[in-house]
C-alpha cells in the first residue's frame, strides 16, 4: 500500500491509497495524545462526500 498525501492541516489529512484506489480520510482531536478516526471511501463514496459538502458550503454562504 503505497499512501500519497493529497491534504495535510493540523487535525485533518486526506491521502490516497493507490493500491486499493481508495481514499483514507483521517481526523484528530488536536489534544496532545490526539484521537484519530479514519475513514476509507470507494470511487462511489467520495463523489457523494463531494456532493454532501458542496450542499453544505452552498448553504453557509
Amino acid at each position: 500500500m503505497a499512501w500519497v498525501h493529497m491534504l495535510d492541516r493540523n487535525q485533518l489529512s486526506v491521502k490516497l491509497d493507490d493500491k486499493d484506489e481508495a481514499a483514507i480520510i483521517e481526523v484528530n482531536d488536536g489534544g496532545l495524545a490526539p484521537n484519530y478516526v479514519a475513514i476509507r471511501l470507494n470511487e462511489h463514496e467520495i463523489d457523494e462526500l463531494i456532493e454532501a459538502l458542496q450542499c453544505i458550503k452552498q448553504a453557509i454562504q
